[in-house]
Order: C-alpha cells, then sequence, then structure tokens
C-alpha cells in the first residue's frame, strides 16, 4: 500500500538499518507512530522489512535503495531534513545543557539535517540552534579522534551561519571557525587551515578573538617545515600579548645563560609542594603565551641553540609569577631537559619530572599525561635509562595516546618506539616493518600519515 512505501521510504532514509527508538521520535503523536507501527509490520510480514534486535533492516540493500529512490531527489532532501527537526523537536528536552554531552538521537537527528545540505534555511533562531548543535557534535567526533567526521560537522554547522553569520551570532560563529581550523590541521589540510584562519582575522578586530586559530597556524606551519612562517606568527603573537621575550637578533649565548640562571634560582626557592600550591593562572593573555611558547618549544632548536633554554625559562617564570596552568607542567619538563643539556645536572631530572606529572594531575587533565610522558621519554629518558626500557615505555605511551584519540603523540611514541627498535637491532625487523605498516595504515584511515612521516624523518 502507499501508506506501507512511504514508512519503507522513512526508513531508508537512515540506511540499511534503523533504531525503533529513533524511528519513534520522527513521529508527530503517538497515534502517527502506531499507523508506522502498523505499516513496518506490513512490510515485515511481506519481507520487505526485518526486525534485528531492537532495530528495523532491510533484508537486502536493493530493497533500501528502492524505497529510497521513490521520491525525487528534491523530495527526498526535504524528507531528511524534516526528519532531523522532528527528531530535534521531540528530543529537545535532552539538548537543553549547554555543554552536556549529547544522546545518541541527536547524532541521528543531524545526520538526517546534514545530508540535506543543499537545502537553505532562513529563519534565524533555527539556523543558530543548528550551528550549535553541530558544533558541539563535531566537538563530541573530536574527542573520538573521529577527525573527519568532525570536520563534516564543523563545516555543516559553519553553512548556517554564511554571509551574515558574524552578524547573527559571532561567539558560535567563531568557534565553528576555530574549530574547523584545528580539525583541517588534524585531517592533514594545510592550505583549509589558512583559509579558516584568514576567514575568523577578516572578521575579528579583537586580537584574543584569533589567537587559537594562530595557534593552529603555528603548528601547522611547523608541520610542514615553514619555519620562518611559524616564527613570523610567534613572535608577533608574543608581542601583542604584552609578553616580555626578547628578540630573534638579540639571542646569543650570554643572555641565554644569564636568563636559564635566574629562572633556576628562582625555581631553586621553592620545593616540589610550594610549586604545586601555586594558585591557577587568571591572566588570560599570560595562559596564551604558555600556550604558544608551549607550541614552538619543539622546533624552537631548528631557529637556534639558544632559543630553547628562553622558552622553557620563560614558562617557568610565569609559572611562578603568573600561577598555574596545564602547559606549567611541558614547560617544567622543557626546563630539566635544558638544564640536563647545558649543566648536565640528572639529579634534577627526576626531582622535578615528577612535579610536572603531578601539575597535570591537580588539573585532572588526563587526556594529555600521555603528551607529557612522551615528550619526557623523547627529551630525557634516552640520556639516563637503558634503551631497552625506553623500548616498552614508547610502546606504552603509544598506546595510552592512542586511548584518549590524541593521535599526533600517538604519532611521536610510535616513531620513537620504531627507532630506537631499529638502533638496538633487539626485534625481528620484519615483525617491526609489519607493526610500522599497520600503525601507518592507522594513521592513513586518521588522515594523519603527513604527521607519522614528518616524525619519521
Amino acid at each position: 500500500s502507499q501508506d506501507v512505501q512511504q514508512a519503507l521510504t522513512l526508513v531508508s532514509c537512515f540506511g540499511m538499518r534503523v533504531e525503533g527508538d529513533v524511528l519513534r521520535m520522527t513521529s508527530r503523536d503517538e497515534d502517527e507512530f502506531s499507523k508506522m507501527s502498523r505499516c513496518l509490520e506490513s512490510a515485515i510480514q511481506e519481507n520487505l522489512l526485518e526486525m534485528d534486535g531492537k532495530y528495523y533492516a532491510f533484508p537486502h540493500d536493493l530493497v533500501q535503495q528502492a524505497a529510497y529512490e521513490r521520491l525525487l531527489d528534491e523530495e527526498v532532501l526535504s524528507l531528511h531534513f524534516n526528519v532531523g527537526l522532528q527528531i530535534l523537536k521531540n528530543a529537545s528536552h535532552s539538548i537543553t545543557v549547554e555543554n552536556g554531552s549529547l544522546p545518541s538521537t541527536i547524532f541521528a537527528a543531524l545526520e538526517q539535517v546534514a545530508i540535506a545540505k543543499d537545502l537553505t534555511v532562513s529563519e534565524p533562531t533555527l539556523r543558530v540552534t543548528l550551528a550549535t548543535l553541530f558544533l558541539r557534535a563535531g566537538n563530541r567526533y573530536f574527542e573520538l579522534a573521529a577527525f573527519p567526521s568532525a570536520l563534516s560537522f564543523f563545516e555543516r554547522g559553519l553553512s548556517f551561519m554564511c554571509d551574515d553569520g558574524w552578524d547573527l551570532n559571532r561567539k558560535i560563529t567563531l568557534q565553528l571557525h576555530d574549530s574547523a581550523c584545528h580539525a583541517c590541521y588534524l585531517n592533514a589540510l594545510p592550505d583549509r587551515v589558512s583559509i579558516y584562519r584568514d576567514l575568523v582575522i577578516s572578521h575579528t578586530d579583537e586580537f584574543m578573538d584569533q589567537v587559537k586559530c594562530l595557534h593552529i597556524s603555528i603548528l601547522n606551519f611547523a608541520l610542514a617545515g615553514k619555519m620562518k612562517e611559524a616564527l613570523e606568527i610567534f613572535f608577533s603573537v608574543i608581542m601583542k600579548l604584552d609578553e616580555e621575550f626578547p628578540s630573534p637578533s638579540n639571542f646569543d649565548r650570554s643572555l641565554m645563560i644569564s636568563t636559564f640562571e635566574a629562572t633556576q634560582n628562582e625555581l631553586n626557592k621553592r620545593s616540589p609542594e610550594d610549586l604545586l600550591n601555586l594558585p591557577k593562572m587568571t591572566d588570560k593573555k599570560k595562559q596564551w603565551a604558555m600556550i604558544f611558547l608551549d607550541a614552538i618549544f619543539p622546533y624552537a632548536l631548528s631557529h637556534s641553540p639558544t632559543f630553547p633554554p628562553l622558552v622553557a625559562s620563560r614558562m617557568v617564570a610565569l609559572s611562578l609569577e603568573y600561577g598555574l596552568v596545564k602547559e606549567s607542567a611541558f614547560g617544567l619538563n622543557e626546563f630539566v631537559y635544558c638544564s640536563v643539556c647545558i649543566y648536565h645536572n640528572y639529579d634534577a631530572c627526576n626531582h622535578w619530572t615528577k612535579s610536572a606529572r603531578l601539575v597535570l594531575k591537580k588539573f585532572k587533565a588526563d587526556a594529555i599525561v600521555p603528551k607529557l610522558e612522551i615528550s619526557q621519554y623523547l627529551l630525557l629518558s634516552f640520556l639516563q635509562q637503558p634503551i631497552q626500557a625506553l623500548i616498552a615505555k614508547s610502546f606504552e605511551c603509544r598506546q595510552d595516546a592512542l586511548a584518549v584519540g590524541d593521535i599526533e603523540h600517538a604519532t611521536f611514541g610510535a616513531c620513537i618506539n620504531y627507532e630506537t627498535i631499529v638502533i638496538t637491532g633487539t626485534h625481528h625487523l620484519r615483525s617491526v616493518e609489519n607493526d610500522c605498516t599497520v600503525f601507518s595504515l592507522e594513521t592513513l584511515r586518521l588522515n594523519q600519515l603527513p604527521l607519522l612521516f614528518f616524525n619519521l624523518s
């Protein structure tokens, strides 16, 4: 019957199968759902549909295709969009919390809306609502390291804020641009990073609205080996953040030693307990200064051997003067590394690296612990511990980073692991090659293969 065909077309909008609870949310009321349920039961009796647990499923993809192609293209898009809106309307009670987690039904609704990307939405309130939901859903995909899906959702959210989005809702539009910029970096799309950065800069006058995309731009340029561009942004930003940092023309060994020793003297006046009892940093500019200093440190040596100690010294000095942030842990770690390199002071190594881990514990920053551990072992452990221990720990750090979705530092851990194994010759090289291939395929799936090649080079 016509009603059964319509019910099958509705199910086909979700693909080969859909959860019964999601289908219920597509109905305007119980009477409509009861009618649809009777139609779906008839389809099951005619072997056009089957029940798979709590899911309605098509027995064959040709059946799904036939049901889906009943309508014209524009009718299908309109159906997808209206189905998505109806689910959102019925689930509105579950999305009232601004930053709370989204239930699976909301993702199902947004996927329907996303398919209808060619439809124009003109009602301002609806545009902002949809843009906000796509932002929150994209952030959730980000947490799961599903970077392509995250980018897709951020860009779909932006499609509702085109033209007058900056006037309609500046906050959401800026957040979507920043998030899309970050997602492009993690999807190895360097040109699109620059596009989103330029869009933010062209639509904002406040410098603090631009810092997130500028931070991503530094990482983007550095990853591509374009250190001149990365450093230009870094020194420009540091100056605008009112930071007292020497210009490159003033870099010399005497400045580096005097700055480093002054910071070390201040640090030595405090015990690890004193350090952990420091207040949290509240100055927004200083917080961002710490983020930019941490971002440039891994690449500072390529510019000048005096640059890394100056960066590490400033991060420690900022933490002692203004309080702690998560980046304080990395500043302390980098300072210890510089101390070992300059003075061969191994005693201080364990003393302060433990404090760095406790700083992250204070902030309950479990997601970035693998980054710190990989950094510590990359910078310090090879100076102190047997190389066999480094092999085991680098593998552990790689797995820990993958567990929290930190693909970037998982590749660092993988590269340390593979390179150390090759150097020692303690493993069968064919086995290592196979493992490296598997990990490369995983990074390829996550659009992170360029990052892996950069780290291996």
